[in-house]
């Protein structure tokens, strides 16, 4: 369970570093990749498991352009392997 929330704080981040903000809401939406005027949200249903949360984060990430930021390479494999 550690590395699970290793791995979603490390997600997050790449999206912290993309300028987007992720949110955990109680809701009942599958969630994803959002955007409200010229900001994007990735929105995550709080309840959810850690494996969701990470499918949502990595589903969500491989919409956007990663080229040009820092992402470690096992962590940008699985990524784009995922």
């Amino acid at each position: 369970m550690k590395d699970k929330r290793k791995l979603i704080k490390e997600l997050e981040e790449i999206a912290y570093k993309l300028n987007i903000s992720v949110r955990y809401e109680a809701t009942k939406a599958k969630g994803g990749l959002c955007r409200v005027k010229d900001k994007y949200y990735i929105i995550i249903d709080k309840k959810s498991t850690p494996e969701y949360k990470i499918s949502i984060l990595v589903k969500s990430l491989r919409k956007l352009d990663l080229n040009n930021i820092h992402i470690k390479p096992k962590l940008r494999e699985f990524i784009e392997n995922y």
